[in-house]
């Protein structure tokens, strides 16, 4: 029982996601190349290709993971991204961006994403940077690198809120980039505020949820996670850590009740055994 419980606390922190996306390095900032004042998209062709290249190469010892066809793909997108013009910036942006997050390579997708929210600053763009910052910040295992992509996850979102308070994803996942820090209570506040403002939000009330797990308090857990299925009773991570709240609580027929039906509804190969494991350890 200990070990599932502890990777249920590892999940509570998007930790256990990162084991299996090793290795990630964040895609740091290069020195500029471009002659002060003067726009990448005003360079000569053949200058904006030694740009990109230059920038494909250092970036390779950060995407080492990517196939020989999507470093290609990459270095196309980069290409065309750098000699957009200013009225196809965003599409140009917007593909490689795409690319990146579609290779998993969500570090580099945020760091483009910010470059592109720099050019032109809104509400869309802001949040795509902070949704791809906050993705590989759950990928993080480093905790220096982990708070850094909080950090600039947390900062694109409240540009978005200062323009739109009604962003409730947005401030639902900026309250989980706080759980590490020094300050959890800020995230723990942000959520409640969420539910507040929405009392059937079902991420607030899945982290909450899970914060809940991760300081014992299983009895507010299975409040979260009850009124998740209540609403949704086709939310199988939801049913799956009602079980296991229930579990630890003692309350072991319920949970029994609980488990089953998410191993009738998820034949995942992994969350079969999981239940399972559970369910030997119950009888």
């Amino acid at each position: 029982m200990n070990k599932y419980f502890l990777i249920i606390v590892l999940v509570s922190l998007g930790l256990v996601v990162a084991l299996y996306s090793l290795p990630k390095i964040i895609v740091g900032e290069k020195q500029s190349t471009t002659p002060k004042g003067v726009a990448n998209r005003d360079l000569p062709a053949k200058k904006n290709e030694q740009v990109a290249e230059n920038e494909a190469t250092s970036e390779e010892v950060h995407t080492n993971a990517l196939t020989e066809s999507q470093q290609k793909q990459i270095l196309q997108l980069k290409k065309d991204y750098l000699a957009a013009t200013s009225a196809n910036k965003q599409i140009a942006g917007n593909k490689l961006i795409e690319a990146f997050g579609a290779f998993q390579k969500y570090d580099s997708a945020g760091f483009y994403a910010e470059k592109l929210s720099d050019i032109i600053p809104n509400e869309k763009n802001w949040i795509t940077t902070a949704d791809y910052y906050y993705q590989a910040f759950t990928f993080a295992i480093d905790e220096a690198k982990g708070a850094k992509l909080g950090e600039k996850a947390r900062t694109f979102y409240q540009k978005a809120l200062d323009k739109n308070p009604n962003l409730l994803l947005a401030k639902t996942n900026m309250a989980m980039t706080y759980v590490s820090t020094p300050t959890p209570m800020q995230g723990i506040l942000l959520l409640r505020e969420v539910v507040a403002q929405s009392p059937d939000f079902e991420p607030a009330l899945f982290n909450l949820g899970l914060l809940s797990m991760r300081s014992n308090q299983f009895a507010k857990a299975v409040e979260r996670f009850k009124h998740i299925i209540q609403n949704n009773p086709k939310n199988i991570k939801a049913a799956f850590y009602l079980g296991v709240s229930l579990v630890r609580l003692g309350r072991n027929d319920e949970a029994k009740e609980v488990l089953l039906k998410v191993k009738s509804m998820d034949k995942d190969a992994a969350v079969q055994a999981e239940v399972s494991e559970i369910l030997n350890e119950l009888k």
